[in-house]
């Protein structure tokens, strides 16, 4: 059995097992080619489900301490001890995973774990991530191409397991490995899984259509968009039966807040210090940003209280951690939010959706001492938060929707149809109209989406909350927990303002043809 990390073999581990992002990253960056699912890790058949084989449900023996936590998650959440079991944890190495899965399962495992200790149950915010937990998070986390925070992938795409293994892909047979609190919540994941079954017939199609579009072959590409335009009227279908088995008080009060990440949140306004882990210095531009006082964005490095004794640094702070220095560095990272299926962002793209920079609806504060305001103007220019959703998906996942960006416009072959005579009217109105009806079907999908988060979030939101307990004084009680109601996504935006933008950008992808 390998052995338990120390921080000296901790700072001498200098870098990951290699990850297959290296290796797609080099193989897609010449002339536009219409890629191949199996180069992305897309299954042919469930898409962006891992399939063959499924989510791993336990790592090997060596991680036994992490999944050990994992399996008194709730209770140890209730009891208040889940800071003091993970602070016992040791420093386990990453290198020992072998397997795809295992890495994935790791993911999971330590996304679970790692929410968990910064959030608590009616606690106060945890600052201060400890380094058995923060650095392979982070390890783990690089491998796959993801942030060491909770995202879609971690509770959805590696989060379920079959019922019967024979049976059929869908709500009938989904089951969840984890949650933080029960029923609802697997209700709400699995709502998830199922849409990312039922939309999976899409992507092989999408391929298809894009070969159609390059060979002019327009009835390859009907027949093609059909099977895209009635996946996305499946994922709508199977999207609204979240009222069904998911109570909106319950997923606003107890199971959204183990969903929010740190980077646009009022009480870890620096982020989240991780212990162990190292300042990015690429991302460092001028001598003002090794600064402990202003830091950089997503990458922080300023005083914070703790229990341990602290020395500043220039580059970033050191913690004196049982007479061995640990370093660490703070980070800002969105939580999880649906904005980060790569499923509809494949869909936008293939069917050339453009989705813009966020439009601002009020003034806010300046998020770090480095922005400062300017009549009331924030100095940095304005956020693509669809786009931005990208870098929290898995790395061969995000690949394959910058590889479908470079591929063959089956938008722009579709107007070229409707504006020239020489194909043939009838098979050319054929193909515009399916067309349009794959570009309905997503502004369809959105309205209802729209109405999903107004029932769980924006209502929820506008109801008084009662907070703890009748003979706990409120100046004693969870900031969180008294700050809780606000109507915005976990991936941090300001939800119905940013849906409604999305959904009529949607509309405007609609090609016009002539009645």
């Amino acid at each position: 059995m390998p052995d338990i990390m120390t921080p000296e073999s901790l700072r001498k581990q200098s870098r990951l097992p290699s990850s297959p992002l290296a290796k797609l990253s080099l193989s897609h960056t010449d002339d536009p080619v219409i890629p191949a699912l199996e180069d992305y890790d897309i299954h042919p058949v469930h898409g962006f489900l891992p399939a063959d084989p499924p989510p791993l449900q336990r790592l090997p023996e060596y991680f036994e301490p992490w999944e050990k936590i994992l399996d008194d998650l709730s209770p140890l959440l209730i009891a208040g001890a889940l800071r003091k079991a993970v602070k016992q944890l040791p420093v386990l190495a990453t290198d020992v995973l072998s397997t795809k899965r295992e890495w994935q399962r790791a993911y999971l495992v330590l996304s679970f774990i790692g929410q968990g200790y910064v959030w608590g149950k009616n606690e106060d915010v945890a600052e201060v991530l400890p380094v058995a937990l923060a650095r392979p998070w982070y390890d783990v986390a690089q491998y796959l191409g993801l942030k060491p925070v909770i995202t879609y992938a971690a509770v959805e795409l590696y989060n379920y397991r079959l019922l019967d293994t024979n049976g059929p892909w869908d709500l009938s047979n989904f089951a969840v490995m984890n949650t933080f609190t029960g029923p609802d919540e697997a209700w709400f994941y699995l709502i998830s899984i199922a849409t990312e079954s039922a939309g999976a017939p899409a992507l092989p199609a999408i391929v298809a259509c894009l070969h159609a579009v390059v060979k002019q072959d327009l009835p390859a590409l009907v027949a093609n968009l059909k099977i895209v335009a009635e996946a996305i009227e499946d994922i709508t279908k199977v999207m609204v039966r979240m009222y069904e088995k998911n109570d909106p008080h319950i997923f606003y009060h107890r199971v959204r807040p183990y969903l929010a990440g740190w980077e646009h949140s009022s009480e870890l306004p620096d982020g989240l210090f991780y212990e162990g882990v190292l300042p990015a210095r690429e991302t460092l531009k001028s001598p003002s940003e090794h600064c402990p006082i202003y830091g950089v964005k997503g990458v922080y490095a300023n005083k914070f209280d703790c229990p341990y004794p602290v020395q500043d640094s220039v580059e970033n702070l050191a913690t004196v951690f049982a007479g061995i220095k640990i370093e660490g560095t703070y980070r800002k990272y969105a939580g999880a939010s649906a904005g980060q299926s790569s499923l509809i962002h494949s869909l936008d793209v293939a069917l050339g959706i453009l989705h813009h920079p966020t439009k601002s609806t009020k003034t806010s504060p300046p998020l770090s001492p480095t922005e400062p305001h300017a009549n009331g103007k924030s100095s940095k220019p304005p956020i693509n938060h669809i786009h931005e959703m990208r870098k929290y998906m898995p790395g061969p996942h995000r690949e394959f929707i910058y590889a479908l960006e470079r591929a063959p416009s089956i938008r722009d072959f579709v107007n070229e149809l409707v504006n020239t005579p020489s194909y043939d009217p009838a098979l050319s109105d054929e193909v515009s109209r399916m067309y349009n009806r794959c570009v309905e079907g997503m502004r369809a999908f959105r309205d209802r989406h729209l109405q999903v988060v107004a029932t769980y979030i924006v209502v929820q939101a506008r109801k008084k909350k009662e907070v703890g307990h009748l003979d706990v004084p409120q100046a004693s009680q969870s900031l969180r927990v008294q700050q809780s109601l606000q109507a915005r996504g976990t991936g941090g935006t300001d939800l119905i303002p940013f849906l409604k933008q999305s959904r009529d950008e949607t509309s405007e992808a609609r090609v016009q043809l002539d009645i």
